[in-house]
């Protein structure tokens, strides 16, 4: 039996979260929890202490970076791989950068959903890597 993946996704835009949710429990290899809301993301992360968490980088009350400083600086959350997702840029501008910065991955939301599932495939090297069938 495959294990699920249990995901916290937090983005002001509540249309993408539920989109994104969708997309991934389609999957059947996740299972995703969101919020709109930056300043009760800490509190729901450290109650769902999911495998992942991904945080949008440009948020109204607390942007993601802080969040992400904030969950690794509590030794209960400090191990949760952090995913940055982002409006900022393309697709193309973060195969740029690298694919990512320090500990932290970026992909931007004009990613392919299959695009997103292999970057949390490399953030969880003990999870499944069966591709998607999911573009």
């Amino acid at each position: 039996m495959q294990k699920i993946t249990r995901i916290v996704l937090i983005d002001d835009d509540e249309d993408l979260c539920d989109l994104l949710k969708m997309e991934l429990e389609a999957s059947g290899r996740f299972q995703v929890t969101t919020s709109t809301r930056s300043e009760s993301a800490l509190a729901l992360i450290r109650k769902e202490r999911p495998d992942l968490a991904i945080l949008d980088i440009n948020m109204p009350e607390m942007h993601g970076v802080e969040l992400a400083t904030s969950l690794a600086q509590e030794p209960q959350t400090a191990a949760i791989p952090v995913l940055y997702l982002t409006g900022m840029i393309s697709p193309q501008e973060v195969s740029r950068i690298g694919g990512g910065h320090t500990l932290q991955t970026l992909v931007s939301k004009q990613s392919p959903i299959a695009e997103l599932i292999a970057v949390i495939d490399s953030l969880l090297p003990l999870s499944p890597t069966a591709g998607s069938s999911l573009a």
